[in-house]
This record gives C-alpha cells, sequence and structure tokens, in this order.
C-alpha cells in the first residue's frame, strides 16, 4: 500500500512560505503522496483575528488537492488552551484524528506522520502511523501566549522518543533534544535559490507600493511579531533619515512608536511570487531579531533568501547567523548598526558589485531547499528501508 506523508505544520498553504511549504512540495515532486493539514483555529481565534474564519470556510470545504500527489486540509475548530492544559489537547488531536481518517481513506494509502509540532504526541495513540518523524524547527515552549512551558516540553518529550527519526534547524534546538532521541539531524533551513537569484538577471519593476519610497532602502521581509526588536529599527530610523525602512510581512505587534517617522513603512504582506521584486527594490537587508531564549535556537529563513539574491545583509549576533559572519554583517547594538548601516548606504557600489554578490549567492545556492531536501529524504528513505 502507497504511503501518506501526513503533515502537521503551523503555516496555511497560501501564507508565508516556510519550510514546512518547501520540504512538503519536494515530497510530493520527489512521488510521495503529501496530505499537508494547516493549523487549526481554536473557537476564541476569530476574536483575536477575523482572518482566521477563512481556515473554518476551508474545513467547511474539505479536501483540495494543490499540485500532483499533494493534498491540503483545514481541520477543523478547535478548543484554545491545548498547549497550556494536557487533557485539552488530547481533545483536540481526538477531534482533528477523526478528521485525518477519514481523508487519508480519500487518498487511500498507509500513513506516516511528519509533524512540524509537539502536539502530535497526543495523535499517535489514535492513528497507526507506519513512521513518525519530528522536525523541530523553534524552542515551541519559548514563545509567548497562553501556553504552560511545562506541558509543552512533556509534549515534546513524548514525541522526541516516539519518533524514528528527528531533524532540528539550529544547533541548540539539536543538542537540547539529543539526549531524547540520538536519531536527531541538524538540517538548517534554506531557501529557494533560484527564486531569489533571478533578481542578478532579471531588469524587475520597482513595486508600485515602493516607487514614491526615497533610496536608499534598508528592507526586512517576515512576520513582525514580538520578536522583532522594533526599538532598534526606530532608533537607527531616527538617526538616519536619510535612510528609508521597509517592513514587509504580517504586523502582529504594535507599532505606533512610528507613527511620526516618516522614513519607516510598513507595506504588509506580500505574495511569495513577488518577494524578489522587493528584495531587487532593497539597497541592504535586515535581520533585526532581538536576543531572546526563543530566537537564539532560530535558524532564519531571510538570511538564505536575501543572499541568494545577492544582497548585504545586517543582522543582529543571533547564534545561528555568526558563522556566516563575513558573508552577513553581524551587527550588536544601535550604534554598530548605525554605523554598518551608514558604511553600506555609503558604498553601494562596492557593496553591489560581483566582487560581493557572487560569494553571497554561492553561499544561497550551497543552502537551498533542494540541498536541504536532498539529506532528509535520505534519511526518510533509510528508515523506511530499515523500519
Amino acid at each position: 500500500m502507497d504511503e501518506i506523508l501526513v503533515s502537521l505544520t503551523a503555516g496555511d498553504w497560501d501564507g508565508i512560505k516556510h519550510r514546512p511549504h518547501h520540504f512538503m512540495r519536494r515530497a510530493a515532486q520527489s512521488g510521495r503522496t503529501v496530505l499537508y493539514v494547516e493549523p487549526p483555529v481554536s473557537l476564541l481565534g476569530p476574536l483575536k483575528n477575523k482572518a482566521s474564519i477563512a481556515t473554518w470556510k476551508r474545513w467547511r470545504q474539505g479536501l483540495s488537492k494543490k499540485e500532483d500527489n499533494l493534498y491540503v486540509l483545514a481541520p477543523p475548530p478547535i478548543l484554545p488552551f491545548g498547549y497550556k492544559y494536557r487533557w485539552i489537547n488530547k481533545l483536540n488531536q481526538r477531534l482533528l484524528a477523526l478528521s485525518l481518517k477519514n481523508n487519508i481513506k480519500k487518498i487511500g494509502g498507509q500513513p506516516s506522520l511528519y509533524t512540524f509540532l509537539p502536539s502530535a504526541a497526543d495523535m499517535l495513540a489514535l492513528i497507526p502511523f507506519r513512521a513518525v518523524y519530528y522536525d523541530c524547527v523553534d524552542d515551541h515552549g519559548a514563545f509567548k501566549g497562553l501556553i504552560d512551558p511545562k506541558v509543552v516540553a512533556e509534549l515534546e518529550i513524548e514525541l522526541l522518543t516516539r519518533s524514528n527519526v528527528c531533524f532540528a534547524t539550529a544547533k541548540q534546538l539539536r543538542d537540547d533534544r539529543a539526549s531524547l532521541n540520538p536519531d536527531i539531524h541538524l538540517v538548517p533551513n534554506g531557501a529557494e535559490y533560484e527564486h531569489f537569484a533571478k533578481i542578478q538577471d532579471v531588469d524587475l519593476p520597482v513595486p508600485e507600493d515602493v516607487l514614491s519610497i526615497k533610496n536608499p532602502i534598508a528592507g526586512f521581509i517576515g512576520g513582525i511579531s514580538e520578536w522583532i526588536d522594533l526599538d532598534l529599527i526606530y532608533q537607527i530610523a531616527l538617526q538616519l533619515p536619510e535612510v528609508s525602512f521597509v517592513m514587509i510581512g504580517p504586523v502582529d505587534t504594535d507599532i505606533s512608536i512610528f507613527t511620526n517617522l516618516d522614513n519607516v513603512h510598513f507595506l504588509g504582506p506580500k505574495p511569495y511570487s513577488s518577494l524578489p521584486v522587493y528584495i531587487h527594490a532593497f539597497s541592504v537587508c535586515l535581520i533585526p531579531f532581538k536576543l531572546t531564549k526563543l530566537t537564539k535556537s532560530v535558524n532564519p529563513i531571510k538570511m538564505y533568501e536575501y543572499l541568494s539574491a545577492g544582497k548585504p545583509v545586517i543582522s543582529t549576533p543571533l547564534p545561528e547567523v555568526l558563522s556566516y559572519d563575513g558573508i552577513v554583517q553581524i551587527a550588536d547594538g544601535h550604534a554598530e548598526t548605525v554605523r554598518i548601516l551608514k558604511e553600506i548606504v555609503g558604498n553601494l557600489e562596492y557593496h553591489h558589485s560581483e566582487e560581493k554578490v557572487l560569494p553571497r549567492q554561492a553561499t544561497g545556492k550551497e543552502n537551498s531547499w533542494d540541498a536541504r531536501w536532498k539529506v532528509i529524504e535520505q534519511l526518510l528513505k533509510t528508515t523506511r528501508e530499515t523500519g
């Protein structure tokens, strides 16, 4: 019987493209049947974000085939506080399991689980998965909100000990979990190299919402939440009024401090297909993450995307970025960021020269999603052959 790779994820298929999208698309292209399960919305979800109602509508519509071998499922609504109370997570996983069983029957095949979420630990007793794979992309217990880190840790420990093979995006994530499953492999994030590298070969138009923004532009692309150092952006924007700061992505935090700054622009989320056009308009790209327990184990996808595009990159000293010092400019604090940014925008011709662009793109290509998936695919194949 054919295998169905059931992937439990934290991102909608048509949302911001993260690791689950790139890996599951490649899994389908390699001949596997993939059931990509979007994150469920709790019954309180619409009170916080009305857009989450769209997930309920997709749930009502049922299973959707997006590409060859790739199906997408929006799960039923769940109870809130699943990461705060274990009994709620167990109930939520039971609701999700019922939906999964029905849709696995429709597709036809024997399911294996590839989960990005520790909540799946309570799914394992409900569906007879042929194999279980856990891809740890974050320190889930370090997120803020209505969670209990002890509950998250308990779920993750059970998932790790019961998984056939595990992956981690960052050294810290791998090292912290190695004692629970010795078959855990470091597979960092990456970029769709060709998608971003084309900006060096194609004359791309300036997006309409950037046309009126003066150059030079320091840009950021990604989710704008509590882990982004907005105070850093505010301080350097205040000190460098001649530089425009363009922030692209969904905003999930307070940005009212920028009300009186004319050189900071929040343009909202953009389709993945258009991201190269925006990066093309940037003079320099930013990774302005705070240093917290959460971000110390973040391997930023945007770093590889920026480098694939050949752009100069300035980052706060995230542990996962430090090994790219030299290719990426590391700035610790406001003063250092201002100094480096002034140097780059004051000498753009040099920083955008072939001498600087080619090593960046070479790094991006070495860290492509294709290269990452080859590692994953081999490990999955080995498990299937020996399991």
